[in-house]
């Protein structure tokens, strides 16, 4: 996406080879077959995270899903070094084998950058000349603090050095907490995206949706019943397959809701119609015959439909105009929160940071005062005044 000087969006998105405009699930690797099957229809994608620091393992899983599993949509690999109680800092080198590893398959070459702290000027230059040096085949994955997008001085340089480099960059978000301002945040990342260079969103929920409708050349999503996005602030906490209780992605909510959460609801709302479905996995059956199903099953048909919803999404907001695009997105999410009400669920913030972040903000207008009509001078009147009466 472009912007004019006004710093609204204009009707030119940028793409990164085949990336463009795609929606990417996110999965760890021990995930990888379960997410391909799900993931597998146009438009749809890959990121494939690291699990436990083993770099071998992912390229592997990899290489078999393209060789043998024929997986032809877009892929990229995210060594999450950023992420966990050992997390690298910016200013570390990037590992050769994992780029030629990536290379070797075919695959965008994403850096295994470190995490990048507030005011690290030196470690985000140094992050995007390393992978201009690369190649073109190469992004630049910036796992960054908020403050990056949040601050407006800050995002000003970010912007500045982006373009100067010229590389494509891919972002990973930290979780944005107080004093950050997530509306400014998300206003940081509309800016970003308006930059001349192409740029990935890779953790951004269900806000990948918007990311995409402002013109970003591909988004990464995780799902309910799968991994969340790694989180540069956060240690890793791993879960096997399937366990818990999966959430299901409830398409006029724009959330995803635990199934037993769901289950309540058709309770108390039996007659809402949100409660039907007509992706292929429930064919238009109530969500009641997911609930139904054993385990795991269950895990795995709940991460088919939210996939499928996800995919219908996206087609459904990307157009040729970013900016109708961004105008769609931005309704539905005043319509979203509209239907949480209905049930009784909990609002979620983001759709109102991200009604908050397209619209500018307001401009408090002067009123200036009409100028005054000059006064009329009063030529002498030629009337005989009246006689007194005598």
């Amino acid at each position: 996406m472009a912007q004019g000087g006004d710093g609204q969006p204009t009707d030119s998105a940028r793409r990164v080879g085949e990336l463009d405009r795609h929606l990417l699930l996110r999965c760890r690797t021990g995930q990888v077959r379960q997410t391909a099957e799900a993931a597998n229809r146009a438009g749809g994608g890959l990121v494939v995270t690291v699990e436990r620091g083993d770099l071998t393992g992912c390229l592997d899983q990899v290489r078999h899903l393209r060789q043998a599993g024929h997986y032809r949509h877009p892929v990229l690999l995210d060594a999450a070094r950023y992420a966990g109680d050992d997390r690298r800092s910016a200013a570390a080198s990037f590992d050769e084998r994992w780029i030629e590893g990536q290379r070797e398959l075919g695959l965008p070459v994403l850096t295994d950058s470190g995490y990048l702290a507030p005011h690290d000027t030196a470690g985000c230059l140094g992050i995007l000349e390393r992978a201009a040096r690369l190649g073109e085949d190469a992004i630049a994955l910036l796992p960054m603090h908020p403050y990056w997008l949040a601050d407006p001085h800050a995002r000003g340089n970010l912007v500045r050095y982006v373009e100067v480099v010229g590389v494509p960059v891919a972002v990973v978000l930290e979780r944005t907490v107080a004093p950050v301002d997530p509306v400014e945040t998300l206003r940081g990342l509309l800016r970003l995206l308006g930059c001349a260079v192409p740029v990935i969103v890779l953790s951004a929920d269900l806000s990948a949706l918007g990311a995409l409708s402002s013109g970003a050349a591909a988004a990464a999503v995780g799902t309910g019943a799968v991994w969340g996005d790694p989180d540069p602030g956060r240690p890793e906490r791993p879960r096997p397959w399937g366990a818990g209780q999966p959430s299901v992605l409830i398409r006029q909510c724009l959330s995803y809701q635990p199934l037993p959460r769901v289950e309540a609801a058709m309770r108390r709302h039996p007659d809402n119609g949100m409660w039907h479905c007509t992706c292929s996995t429930c064919a238009g059956r109530s969500l009641a015959w997911l609930i139904g199903q054993p385990d795991p099953a269950r895990a795995h048909l709940a991460l088919r439909h939210s996939a499928e919803i996800l995919l219908d999404l996206r087609t459904e907001l990307v157009g040729p105009s970013v900016h109708l695009s961004q105008r769609s997105w931005q309704a539905r999410c005043a319509t979203a929160a509209s239907r949480l009400r209905e049930v009784g669920w909990a609002r979620q913030p983001m759709l109102t940071h991200w009604q908050e972040a397209i619209t500018p903000p307001a401009i408090p207008r002067l009123t200036i005062p009409a100028p005054r009509r000059p006064l009329s001078r009063r030529r002498p009147s030629s009337a005989v005044p009246p006689q007194a009466a005598r």
